[in-house]
């Protein structure tokens, strides 16, 4: 890999020459990455003192893992690389990061060479919802797709049936402390409810407008740039299937909550905020955004609103406040479900 051509390339200087350069892990690329496997940040400074910055992403397709071989068939492995690579049209005000180069390694593996987003220190109130809500219901508009959302379907009769709902079924789960110490009784039986309707759930969406969508817009994968360029670089695309009318609104709902970092409390009022505002964006009509937002949050959300990977962990006062703010993250998307 020739960095310094990279270098030269990304800084518009051909003569450009490294005079350092570190290699830094980024933060584990976290629970459910299956196709990611590094995350690194290139840096350095040229002879002259200019810095330069590249975020590396090593990919492949899980089936080269043993075990995976056929439980990852429908897995999108490589969507983010191809969302890059077709330059999808985005609304004014969002972007995608610069890819500078893409290694191709062979047997379904990928480097990608991208822009180290500075990320501003913008804190996500109610008007960064909005703005953010917004702009997924206007890249909707942009895309409409013939549907069902078949993605859908294959994260329902995988993951879903065959490790979450086992889980919750579980006795043990809601016997143990950290979760019996936070998770209102009726909590278990409501999921379990709606667990049972996850077919005429899944039918009532089928009708909707269907579009492409991001499918893991998040707070964490919507960066503020702190050189102005956009109001949101758009990046960790995951999802190349068609999409309700409204899907896209979950992870932005739910991503804080799942880090512990947007409380129980304030859920509802982001839900109204998010919800009006995706409706304005896509021109879908309120009823249709309301269906597929909560139908959808309900699908691929309730089942792991509890944190339940983490309950080997050293049960410190730390993770006792995740669980509660993740039993109220249950509770409030068993309520959506229920209104239904």
């Amino acid at each position: 890999m020739d960095i310094r051509a990279l270098v030269r390339r990304s800084l518009g200087d051909p003569l450009a020459e490294i005079a350092e350069q570190r290699s830094e892990p980024v933060a584990p690329h976290g629970f459910g990455a299956l196709s990611t496997t590094s995350l690194r940040r290139l840096h350095g400074t040229t002879t002259g003192g200019v810095p330069w910055s590249f975020f590396v992403k090593s990919i492949e397709s899980p089936q080269r893992r043993p075990g995976f071989e056929d439980k990852a068939a429908h897995f999108p492995w490589r969507v983010d690389l191809d969302t890059y690579l077709a330059g999808f049209a985005l609304p004014e005000g969002m972007r995608l990061p610069r890819l500078h180069h893409v290694e191709d390694l062979g047997d379904d593996r990928y480097v990608m060479w991208l822009e180290d987003v500075r990320a501003a220190d913008a804190a996500w109130d109610l008007d960064r919802y909005r703005s953010a809500a917004r702009l997924l219901g206007e890249l909707a508009a942009m895309h409409p797709a013939a549907g069902p959302n078949e993605g859908l379907r294959h994260f329902l009769a995988g993951p879903v049936e065959h490790l979450f709902l086992p889980a919750l079924r579980d006795p043990g789960l809601w016997r143990h402390p950290l979760v019996a110490a936070h998770a209102d009784p009726l909590l278990r039986s409501d999921l379990l409810a709606l667990a049972a309707r996850i077919d005429s759930l899944v039918d009532a969406v089928a009708g909707l407008p269907h579009t492409l969508s991001h499918g893991d817009a998040c707070p964490a994968n919507l960066l503020v740039p702190a050189d102005g360029s956009a109001r949101f670089v758009a990046i960790d695309w995951s999802w190349p299937w068609a999409t309700c009318a409204g899907f896209d609104l979950g992870q932005l709902l739910v991503g804080r909550a799942h880090t512990g970092e947007l409380s129980p409390g304030d859920l509802p009022a982001v839900h109204e905020a998010i919800e009006t505002a995706y409706a304005e964006g896509s021109g879908f009509s309120a009823d249709e955004v309301a269906l597929g937002y909560a139908a959808t949050l309900v699908l691929c959300s309730a089942w792991t609103a509890l944190p339940f990977e983490r309950l080997g962990d050293e049960p410190t006062p730390e993770l006792h406040e995740l669980f509660r703010r993740r039993a109220g993250l249950a509770r409030f998307v068993a309520d959506v479900g229920r209104g239904l």
